[in-house]
């Protein structure tokens, strides 16, 4: 990391901790002069340079209309101060909900804008920080719904950071903004990953249809002894009896069911997760019933988009703590 790139970071850190006790985190956020910020930017730089120079050559020659050219200008200047910082004055900005996604997928985060503005609020950008921008006009006392994505990169709870909302209208030479710490959460599902097929080991799978594999511990018959086999499975009371030598035979018997079962599993967490995900929605394109077993939570073989949800729920929410909502956040702040 550059030291420029660092003493950026440690600035913004400081003026993000700085703009949160003036404006704390809420579900919706009003602006107002408590939160909005307002500088000329790269442009209104160049105009304020271009004043100075217009004013020193009318200075300079004692040229009167060049000098009322200057004085033009920097009037411009300031009631453009004024008028963008008007545009912006008056939003609100409300969080309606999110649609859960994947990881690795964009999460889209549902907000809600109106202004109080009698003109209504022309040319607002908004975007989520180090996300792309969306720019929009509101119309006075339209409320207007804006979808907002947020890259995803793991599953859990995905917070989308501050809201950037700004504007430079009418004369794009004085920049308006905020940024917003808005109460929005979106759920994100484990990305889903193809492995094994999972079981359900079920000891009354006789009775039930179920379906047997070698190797389990329920006793099956006896076969003919082979090179290799195990010593522990040898059957020395029939060598004992010169009945000859014999290799036991033992099967487990598995639910007829589609489970998504944990235990069945040897990977580590996070790929059992994407595991399970997959053949939760391998099963529900299938249209097979399906269960999920995982600790402390059981949920019955089922189909429909509600059990999908539950399912693709728990396993998003597997091992994580609820998102924490600061004291300070209220309903709505401005």
């Amino acid at each position: 990391m550059s030291l420029a790139t660092h003493w950026r970071d440690l600035w913004q850190r400081r003026f993000f901790r700085w703009i949160d006790k003036r404006a704390p985190r809420a579900r919706q956020i009003g602006l107002d002069r408590n939160n909005l910020y307002i500088f000329p930017n790269r442009n209104g730089l160049l105009f304020l340079g271009l004043i100075v120079i217009i004013w020193l050559l009318g200075t300079n020659y004692q040229n009167n209309l060049i000098l009322a050219l200057a004085y033009l200008m920097i009037s411009l200047f300031v009631v453009s101060i004024h008028h963008t910082f008007g545009n912006l004055s008056g939003v609100k900005v409300r969080f309606i909900s999110a649609q859960p996604t994947f990881a690795g997928e964009a999460a889209v985060f549902v907000l809600e804008l109106e202004t109080a503005h009698k003109r209504g609020s022309e040319t607002i950008e908004l975007g989520w920080q180090g996300s792309e921008r969306q720019t929009i006009s509101l119309n006075p006392r339209e409320p207007l719904r804006v979808s907002l994505p947020a890259p995803s990169h793991r599953r859990g709870y995905l917070q989308p950071g501050r809201l950037l909302v700004q504007s430079s209208f009418p004369l794009g030479i004085i920049r308006c903004w905020s940024w917003l710490n808005l109460e929005a959460v979106a759920l994100v599902y484990p990305q889903p990953i193809a492995i094994e097929e999972p079981y359900h080991q079920n000891t009354s799978g006789r009775e039930e249809g179920g379906t047997s594999r070698r190797g389990g511990d329920d006793f099956s018959g006896l076969r003919e002894y082979q090179a290799g086999d195990p010593i522990k499975h040898i059957a020395w009371k029939q060598f004992a009896q010169h009945k000859g030598l014999f290799t036991k035979e033992y099967e487990a018997y598995f639910s007829a069911d589609k489970w998504l079962d944990w235990y069945s599993l040897n990977q580590l967490q996070e790929l059992r997760l994407s595991g399970l995900c997959y053949w939760a929605l391998h099963y529900e394109r299938q249209q097979i019933p399906y269960g999920l077993a995982l600790p402390e939570l059981t949920l019955e073989p089922a189909l429909g988009e509600t059990h999908l949800q539950r399912v693709l729920t728990a396993l998003a929410q597997f091992n994580l703590e609820p998102p924490s909502i600061p004291t300070a956040g209220k309903d709505y702040v401005g």
